[in-house]
């Protein structure tokens, strides 16, 4: 098979439709409505949905759902309903005993984590979201996606919910939420250097170029707990279009470096940590 090597700046504008296009139906953007209340809606930014064994839920950062006073409190004694977006726009309720933690990892630090967390969805909301969404399955060996997606020149693209562009309007005398989102693809390719571990754990980290990158925003608050998926990207020989061939997930964004010059970048974990390290004390 043929490789032809492309810049970043060279793709063509339909390609970032066809992103948000094929990775729609995982993405989630995250809200608590707490005890019922509309004026108790909080935003909490992004994730992704996953199928880990038999089970089915939110794969997100940590700090999304604990950042927040008080944190977010979900299960059969809590106090908070999640307000899910998913798949263009649609909405999901689930209620507090549809849904439970399980707190994967303990932070170390705010810069390197980890920072992961997973949330489970049973009953009829888990059914609402197979039916409108999609789940990555990650029942797959980290080695083999590595392999595949993992390596130096592999194309990835950051998707989240920058914070930047919600529009929340509460009106409590109804008890409704009007909540407005943008979907977000930031396309990268893994270089030399971008690929880490610390204390065991593998990271990504992904440039973001100011000097030249449209619609960047000016923080990345909000796109934390979202998917870094590597891509297999093919060039159709008749009219030269490019699509995805296959995918991968292969990161949960948690962190952004500070600004130097026109640039920061965008810390994620890695594939062997969403494969394996954050599952050994669950599964």
């Amino acid at each position: 098979m043929a490789i032809e090597y492309l810049k970043l700046a060279d793709l063509p504008d339909y390609f970032n439709e066809e992103l948000l296009r094929y990775f729609s139906y995982y993405s989630v953007a995250l809200g608590r409505v707490r005890n019922r209340k509309a004026e108790g809606f909080t935003p909490l930014g992004s994730g992704v949905l996953v199928q880990r064994k038999n089970r089915f839920g939110i794969l997100t950062a940590r700090h999304c759902l604990h950042a927040c006073k008080p944190p977010v409190e979900i299960g059969p004694s809590g106090h908070d309903a999640l307000s899910l977006i998913v798949s263009r726009g649609r909405s999901v309720l689930v209620r507090p005993n549809e849904a439970i933690e399980h707190k994967l990892v303990d932070p170390k630090t705010e810069e390197f984590g980890p920072d992961l967390s997973f949330v489970e969805i049973f009953g009829d909301a888990l059914t609402t979201l197979k039916g409108v969404g999609s789940f990555c399955n990650l029942n797959k060996k980290p080695e083999e996606v590595l392999d595949e997606f993992g390596k130096e020149g592999t194309p990835v693209v950051s998707i989240g919910f920058p914070e930047v562009d919600y529009q929340t309007e509460i009106q409590p005398n109804t008890n409704t939420i009007n909540h407005r989102i943008r979907h977000m693809t930031f396309s990268n390719v893994i270089q030399k250097g971008d690929v880490f571990e610390r204390d065991g754990w593998d990271y990504l980290e992904s440039n973001m170029w100011y000097g030249g990158t449209p619609d960047l925003p000016p923080t990345f608050c909000g796109v934390s707990g979202g998917p870094v998926w590597g891509m297999h990207i093919r060039k159709n020989k008749s009219d030269g279009r490019l699509t995805i061939e296959k995918s991968s997930l292969i990161g949960i964004t948690f962190y952004q470096t500070a600004m130097k010059g026109d640039e920061r970048r965008l810390r994620a974990h890695f594939i062997k940590s969403i494969y394996d390290l954050a599952w050994q004390n669950f599964d």
